[in-house]
């Protein structure tokens, strides 16, 4: 089984951040600004998804990874919310990636992106009857959580940089 992330991982959504900053802020330019209400309601929105980006080294590290090792299920778990269904499926489908799930979190699930994950990952695991799986996130705290569990394989999607060839040594 392969698992995907998609904030970070498949796509920039650094302008997405930026559009939703500004309008949480308001006209406040302050140094201590944190994420509030407004700016969290506004990105986990489908308001701004068309300024995401394809991070295309990712992108084709991902389908490489598909050719090569055949996995029989491939998942999309992702911190979006359900609000944002449609626009992701459509981003999948301009990249050229089909899962056989997507996961996104629901409208009151308000739990750390590494409890989130772990736990879609361990249901994930059950339904499909998966035992060696890999993971590609761009989350420190979700590759920490996930590397702890057995037959789980992490991928830094940080760390993918241009072409990969040649055998990937990766589960599957």
């Amino acid at each position: 089984m392969l698992v995907l992330d998609m904030d970070g991982t498949l796509f920039d959504t650094s302008a997405r951040w930026y559009e939703c900053e500004k309008i949480s802020r308001g006209d406040k330019k302050t140094l201590s600004w944190t994420p509030n209400r407004v700016f969290w309601e506004c990105y986990q929105s489908p308001r701004f998804m068309n300024l995401d980006k394809p991070k295309w080294e990712v992108i084709e590290f991902v389908k490489q990874l598909i050719e090569e090792k055949e996995p029989e299920v491939i998942a999309v778990v992702s911190g979006r919310s359900e609000k944002q269904r449609e626009a992701t499926l459509k981003q999948l489908s301009a990249i050229g990636i089909e899962p056989n799930e997507v996961m996104l979190r629901g409208e009151k699930d308000f739990r750390k992106d590494h409890e989130f994950k772990r736990d879609v990952v361990r249901r994930l695991r059950e339904k499909y009857d998966q035992d060696k799986v890999i993971v590609v996130d761009d989350s420190d705290a979700v590759l920490e959580y996930l590397k702890e569990e057995e037959g789980i394989e992490t991928i830094d999607a940080k760390k993918i940089k241009g072409e990969r060839k040649g055998n990937m040594n990766i589960l599957l």
